[in-house]
This record gives C-alpha cells, sequence and structure tokens, in this order.
C-alpha cells in the first residue's frame, strides 16, 4: 500500500512541489539526526554489505550494478563516500565481479538533456562529470575504471568485465540494447543493487526491452524524436554521436509497479534497512518479465 501511494504522489505531484518536499526531509534530517538514528539505528559500510548478501538471494553472479543515494542514507549512515566506495571496491574484488554504477549526464539539475546537449554538444569520456551523485563521480575517476562512451547514458565499470561493457557503447545506435553494457549486462548474471533509492524511481534497466524491441515495444502513444550530433571524445579518438531526443515526455506515465506484480519475488525486491530505502533485482529476469508483458501488449506506461 505504501509503495502504491509513493508511485502515485511521484505521478501527480509537479516537479516544483516533489523537490520540496525532498528539500523538507532534507532538512528535517540534518536539523534532527540525533531523533532519526534513535527511531531507525545507526549502521556502517560493512552493515551494508551484510544486508545485500542477507537479502540477496541469487549467490552466484558476475555483475554488481549500484544505484546510490547519498542523501537518502544520512543521518542513520555512519560513513561517508570515500567509505563506501572502498567498501564496494573491496566487496568486488573479494568476489571476483565486476562492480557497475551509471555515470549519467542528464542535463544541469538532472533534467533537460536536450538543452544540454545543443547548446554543449560535446562529450569527453574523461573529462565529462557525471550528474547523477558524488559517489558515481569518485568511482569515475577511480584508476583503473572504464566508462563506456553515451552522451546521456554512460556506465563506469571495475573488474572483469569492464572493458567488454563499456568498449561498444558509442557503437550501437540505441542507449540501452543488445550491444550496450544494459544490454551485455543481460548476457551475464547481473544484480541491481539500490542503496537509498527505490527500484520505481532508479531502476534503469527496464529501458533495455524497449530498445530491444523497438517499434514493436507498446507504447500508449506515437513517439517522435529529434537527433542532435554530439562530437564525443576519448583520448586522441574522436566521434560523431546521433544523440535521440524524444519530443514526448513519458515520465508521468511510467509505473514500475506493472514490474513486482509479475516477476517473481526473489528477483525483485524493495524493503527499508533503519529507514532508508534498498532494492534488489535480477537484471536478467527484469528484461524477461517486460518482455513477456511486451507480448501481451502492456508496458511500464499507463495509456
Amino acid at each position: 500500500m505504501k509503495e502504491r501511494i509513493v508511485v502515485l504522489l511521484i505521478k501527480i505531484l509537479p516537479k516544483e512541489t516533489k523537490n520540496k518536499i525532498k528539500k523538507i526531509i532534507l532538512k528535517l534530517k540534518s536539523k534532527n539526526p540525533k531523533l532519526f538514528t534513535f527511531l531507525n539505528g545507526t549502521f556502517n559500510d560493512d552493515d551494508i554489505i551484510k544486508e545485500f548478501e542477507r537479502k540477496n538471494l541469487i549467490k552466484e553472479f558476475d555483475i554488481l550494478m549500484v544505484h546510490s543515494s547519498i542523501n537518502n542514507l544520512v543521518p542513520m549512515y555512519q560513513g561517508n563516500v570515500g567509505t563506501l566506495l572502498s567498501a564496494l571496491i573491496d566487496y568486488s574484488k573479494k568476489k571476483n565481479i565486476t562492480l557497475v554504477m551509471p555515470a549519467f549526464v542528464l542535463g544541469k539539475k538532472n533534467k533537460g538533456v536536450k538543452e544540454f546537449y545543443s547548446k554543449k554538444k560535446e562529450f569527453d569520456v574523461e573529462k565529462t562529470p557525471t550528474t547523477v551523485g558524488l559517489l558515481n563521480e569518485m568511482f569515475r575517476r577511480k584508476k583503473n575504471v572504464y566508462r563506456s562512451l553515451h552522451p546521456t547514458h554512460s556506465v563506469a565499470a571495475y573488474g572483469p568485465k569492464a572493458q567488454e561493457l563499456t568498449e561498444k557503447h558509442h557503437l550501437s545506435s540505441t542507449t540501452f540494447g543488445e550491444d550496450t553494457p544494459f544490454g551485455i549486462m543481460n548476457s551475464y548474471k547481473t544484480v541491481i543493487f539500490g542503496v537509498g533509492v527505490y527500484y520505481y524511481r532508479n531502476l534503469t534497466h527496464v529501458h533495455v526491452i524497449e530498445d530491444l524491441l523497438k517499434e514493436k515495444f507498446p507504447y500508449p502513444i506515437e513517439r517522435t524524436y529529434i537527433n542532435i550530433p554530439v562530437d564525443m571524445f576519448y583520448k586522441e579518438k574522436r566521434y560523431t554521436y546521433n544523440l535521440k531526443c524524444y519530443t514526448d515526455n513519458l515520465s508521468n506515465r511510467r509505473d514500475l509497479t506493472v514490474i513486482a506484480k509479475n516477476i517473481a519475488k526473489p528477483d525483485l525486491l524493495q524493503w527499508s534497512y533503519k529507514g532508508v530505502p534498498m532494492f534488489i533485482a535480477n537484471a536478467g529476469e527484469v528484461t524477461n518479465t517486460l518482455l513477456k508483458l511486451s507480448r501481451e501488449g502492456k508496458s511500464i506506461y499507463k495509456a
């Protein structure tokens, strides 16, 4: 019930109102940390890893994709961005898996991609910062971390499959399709871990099926788009990428709870840990579930 209410509020409230609510909550937490820690308790980096292992029912996997919000962790979280990053990297080394994080560039304040790239028209894989959080930006800058070449939805990866995941993104005709990091993740056992975030707001992997099915995907409307040429730089190499920007906006019609209703529970879990939202998703099963629904004429977008 709580999940449905939150989804409904996300859909009906204007962005300005939602941003104001976020600021109020952050202000309350910063002014009353002792109250929030008294009500929820505290945790550290080791506790986050232990909680992931306790909830994750996919014991053998190759890739760990992490979505996060440090703001949503405080004041219960007793670490910092640097210690959390080190804990995640150490865990990936221990398990011999590949650690992946979004390195997205979504424009000023994560909105207005069309406006952003209509003016900027350049993406330097080594210098352009991500706009999706300090943890992701610190990870992107780490030694031996690979970043895919894509103006809006690049990913950063560290570990055995990092180069394979990132080396073809700029050559693909889609953002999330077969030869992209998201499509390649489906060919391995990939677990998506949300730290301080909700799946129905942060599960980017839902878009894979849209790019795999293309015109066969059951959108509720006929979509239109424009192409914006973006010059992409990697060391001394230069590529021109035609960035597809949709002229419509379906975000207010998106309802990811349709996945939860049709996927096996071990493959999509949302829970609260000491007052902090967390989720785990099986990337391949998210795509398979949406493929099945698409064949029935259903999608994550409501008419």
